[in-house]
């Protein structure tokens, strides 16, 4: 990476996420029913437009951040914004990039590469022709011609785009700008998956702790006694069952604070608009919530099968696809949100949603916001 600016109101977080590819990828099925059939064509314009003004503003945040901090002299950009933007270019223009830098120490005169399709990019917030001119210089002088026909600069600032040609390489410059409007174009699911990867890995500094654990891993639980549940379940004179549920709170509070936006914001709809379930005979399970996995795909898409896999791994939630609402063989497929710890009988998902009696403030705040001040 070539100096530039990023060092004080912005940070890149980059966790391991697998480079999605744009072409040849089925759509993800769940629960025998693929989500792209299920979306709601309105819904879904309205997502994708929020989710590209969202990227706007990033994108805009980040460049105005690197151009005046390069002003104010700080130069020495963050190497990670190089592997930052790997999945993000291999995305918008179907590339295999690869970090040289991983390949060699200090890889001369480009950044990132991909020998399949023979192109290279060059991450710099400079923009002058005696830039790309050394920079092509130097591409010659180390034979990278041989590997590589095309050479991309990627001007991550603000600075205005200088013209580049070179008789015996194919060149190009480009900005956040024409990387955006790239992106514009894609599939719905490589939209929301790129706006997912940026929002977790592009964050503000101002405000943020400077430590590198997740911020589930720096929080603690810590919230009165909750005697207005306890009394609701019926546990005043029962210390066991107190104990356990106070342990089970506890266990709860940390999972969630652990859950991303997103991942709280989908359990909270599935505990919140899920009904209670029906037994046998015909009357209500409330040791149970039922939302048809229909709902939840209209509502979410593909983007929600990503976010229920992670739900589903932590044992939140779980697929019932012989749910018989009306008792009579017309099985549907259902999601179950489900928590159980120490109280065995005790879904506590359940136990919430009855506490809170259809207030969805309530249920917000404590499933959103980690806030179990209402139990009190």
């Amino acid at each position: 990476m070539d100096s530039g600016s990023y060092s004080g109101s912005l940070t890149i977080r980059l966790t391991s996420r697998l480079r999605r590819r744009t072409t040849a990828a089925p759509l993800p099925v769940i629960y025998g029913v693929t989500f792209h059939n299920q979306l709601s064509s309105n819904h879904m314009d309205i997502r994708r437009e929020n989710a590209l003004k969202v990227l706007a503003e990033r994108f805009s945040t980040f460049s105005n951040v690197v151009t005046i901090q390069n002003k104010a002299g700080f130069n020495d950009i963050n190497k990670s914004a190089e592997r930052l933007f790997i999945n993000v270019l291999n995305i918008a223009y179907n590339l295999h990039l690869r970090d040289m830098n991983a390949i060699q120490d200090n890889y001369p005169a480009i950044d990132l590469g991909d020998y399949d399709s023979r192109t290279c990019i060059q991450v710099t917030s400079e923009s002058t022709i005696q830039k790309f001119r050394n920079t092509v210089s130097k591409f010659k002088e180390k034979q990278l011609d041989r590997d590589f026909d095309k050479l991309i600069f990627l001007i991550i600032s603000n600075k205005d785009l200088c013209s580049l040609t070179d008789r015996d390489i194919t060149t190009s410059v480009i900005n956040l700008n024409d990387l955006y409007k790239a992106i514009s174009v894609l599939h719905d699911r490589d939209i929301f998956f790129i706006e997912s990867y940026l929002a977790e890995n592009l964050v503000s500094r101002v405000e943020k702790s400077d430590s590198i654990l997740p911020s589930g891993l720096m929080a603690s639980y810590s919230a009165p006694t909750p005697n207005a549940l306890i009394s609701f379940l019926g546990f005043e004179d029962e210390p066991e069952y107190r104990e356990k549920l106070l342990n089970d709170l506890k266990s709860l509070a940390q999972i969630l604070l652990n859950l991303t936006r997103h991942q709280r914001e989908y359990l909270f709809y599935v505990v919140g608009q899920g009904q209670f379930a029906r037994n046998l005979y015909g009357n209500l399970d409330e040791n149970n919530i039922v939302m048809p996995t229909s709902q939840v795909g209209q509502v979410f898409g593909d983007y929600g099968y990503q976010i229920f896999q992670v739900l589903k791994a932590q044992d939140l939630l779980f697929v019932n696809d012989e749910y018989d609402p009306h008792g009579d063989d017309r099985y549907i497929g259902v999601l179950e949100p489900y928590f159980r710890g120490e109280l065995d009988d005790t879904n506590l998902f359940c136990a919430l949603k009855s506490f809170c009696k259809g207030d969805n403030n309530k249920l917000r705040r404590i499933i959103l916001d980690c806030d179990f001040s209402d139990l009190k």
